[in-house]
């Protein structure tokens, strides 16, 4: 089970009971609290009858919430066993972003194209148009196949296939062992080195991260062919410089019918990441700095970009970078440097580029502190540092909820101990610029949240230390920066469990006003019909509802900066 911590089984709980109901409730519960399981053991923990529980399994699965150990795909022999994919559910807590940055960046044929998918799981080609009102409309079936054309341009959906539902351990184990036992045969005996099992161990990986990236492939279900007239009036993608596009296009794109899509999630995260990456920018300079870092980041974005990449593999020239600044913002340039209005927008984008990677002269904060890094290269250019960018990013917001907990005089020791690898007192007395008596406090309620721990080392280097006092031992202060950030992860996932907890909670306490409501609402008028009580309650649970959805976006965003960035020490 991975991150199967207490806290976070309570929100997945939560979050399939109100979009699943009980019954399938009833049964992701079980594998959520017992792991691996077999089907038959799920009907027993679970009480259902065999038939619900593999229906429940079947919703499940169609979801991507429950993975299988592939036994019957494979022929293996063995029982079918089944495992819930915590991240995969918890990743439907950021729906409400995804259709936002959809409905930001194409039109409401998109939006329902992703909504669907969000409704069914996954879906081939004529499904997603016939759930779109295309089934007996032939222009509407045309607009979605363009729009769902975009969409996997841009890789906002992808394809999937049965060998993803398998769980990637279990197809490096079965790919280990049949490199063992080829090994075995090739060398003649059954005794093999550490060399040789590590070997086949690292060739089973590396072969099933290509194949299931494979099966993600867009060019499984984009079919592209070169345009037959070229004079043929061509059309622009609305973002289409954002995703990688640029010119017109050179081929006309089909779709293969028989293959399922799923949204992409990881996708989105990016477009999520560098908006965070673009506030950041504007939070530490101005505006003009977050257009600089929104062009540099387009200019960045590629087919093969990933959440988790510590940085750019190619450098990002200054012409690309200038052709994704738009017309309108170059006033905003002009204005947020000391720069004559004569000099060319070329060369006020390279004196911004230059603060960016502190090649300015004038940053002292070191390399710890850019956003970009200049590569001298063959094809000179700047580097986006993503791990650097989201390690502050981290920081910032371990400080701020510190802060907002224990105060300002506790952030600042959180912050002496983070950059020190281990600290005395009084050098977080001294660097905090505190009292010692305050400093002591503060890291006893930093190391009470788990933030900070200590080591104590002996003053003496006598054999025998029992019975010596404390005063016979120094104590250092330092701070686990995996560990913390675990810390606050599940205390994200308990705050995001009670916000579902008493969303479920107001609307069940208003759940007869609301029926009133449905009665009403096709009516001309709507609420008005309703009486003055009933209305007011209903204001009462829109503003409750509006604040906790408020409360869930933030504490997503916490999660998505905690969990899926790089940037902590020792993450891989």
């Amino acid at each position: 089970m991975r991150d199967n911590g207490k806290e976070s089984v309570r929100l997945c709980e939560h979050i399939v009971r109100q979009a699943f109901g009980d019954v399938i409730s009833r049964v992701a519960s079980t594998l959520l609290n017992r792991g691996r399981l077999p089907l038959s053991t799920i009907s027993r923990l679970s009480a259902l009858p065999k038939p619900t529980t593999s229906a429940a399994l079947i919703v499940l699965i169609q979801h991507d919430l429950v993975q299988t150990n592939g036994a019957s795909y494979k022929d293996t022999g063995d029982e079918e066993q089944y495992e819930f994919d915590t991240l995969a559910c918890l990743l439907r807590l950021r729906w409400g972003k995804i259709l936002a940055i959809t409905h930001q960046s194409y039109d409401e044929v998109a939006l329902e194209v992703v909504r669907t998918l969000m409704i069914y799981g996954k879906l081939k080609i004529p499904d997603i148009i016939n759930s779109c009102g295309g089934s007996n409309d032939a222009m509407r079936a045309e607009v979605v196949n363009n729009t769902i054309i975009a969409l996997v341009r841009a890789q906002f959906i992808r394809p999937t296939s049965p060998e993803l539902h398998i769980l990637e351990s279990d197809q490096v184990l079965r790919r280990y062992r049949r490199h063992r036992e080829e090994m075995k045969q090739n060398k003649g005996t059954a005794m093999l080195s550490a060399n040789d099992l590590d070997h086949c161990e690292k060739n089973a990986q590396y072969e099933i991260i290509q194949e299931r990236e494979s099966h993600q492939d867009i060019r499984r279900v984009l079919i592209e062919r070169p345009k037959i007239d070229k004079d043929k009036s061509k059309k622009r993608g609305k973002n289409k410089a954002a995703f990688g596009g640029g010119g017109t296009d050179e081929f006309d794109y089909s779709l293969q019918q028989d293959v399922h899509l799923r949204i992409n999630h990881d996708r989105y995260g990016i477009l999520i990441r560098n908006e965070l990456i673009v506030k950041a920018a504007e939070e530490k300079w101005n505006k003009s700095f977050g257009i600089i870092m929104r062009a540099t980041l387009d200019a960045a974005l590629k087919e093969s970009s990933r959440l988790n990449e510590e940085r750019t593999n190619d450098s990002i020239g200054i012409n690309e970078i200038v052709s994704l600044i738009p017309t309108e913002d170059y006033k905003y340039l002009t204005a947020g440097l000391l720069i004559s209005s004569k000099s060319t927008i070329p060369d006020i984008v390279r004196n911004y580029l230059n603060i960016l990677s502190g090649d300015d002269g004038y940053s002292i904060s070191g390399n710890n502190g850019n956003f970009l890094r200049r590569d001298n290269g063959t094809n000179p250019g700047y580097i986006v540092e993503f791990e650097l960018i989201c390690r502050r990013l981290k920081q910032n917001l371990l400080y701020q909820l510190v802060r907002e907990k224990l105060g300002d005089k506790a952030a600042r020791v959180l912050a002496v101990v983070n950059k020190s690898s281990k600290a005395f007192e009084t050098t977080v007395r001294d660097c905090a610029m505190i009292p010692l008596k305050d400093a002591r406090a503060h890291l006893a309620d930093l190391q009470r949240l788990s933030l900070v721990e200590t080591q104590e080392v002996p003053k003496t280097a006598a054999k025998s230390r029992m019975g010596l006092p404390t005063s016979a031992e120094y104590h250092l202060w330092a701070m686990d920066e995996a560990r913390v950030y675990g810390v606050l992860l599940t205390n994200v996932y308990k705050t995001l469990g009670n916000i579902l907890q008493r969303k479920s909670e107001e609307i069940e306490n208003k759940k007869i006003v609301l029926a009133r409501e449905s009665r009403v609402e096709n009516l001309e008028g709507g609420r008005g019909l309703l009486q003055l009580k009933d209305q007011e309650d209903l204001l009462e649970l829109d503003d409750y509802l509006k604040k906790l959805t408020l409360a869930e976006g933030r504490s997503e965003i916490n999660v998505l900066i905690l969990r899926d960035l790089p940037g902590s020490l020792g993450q891989k």
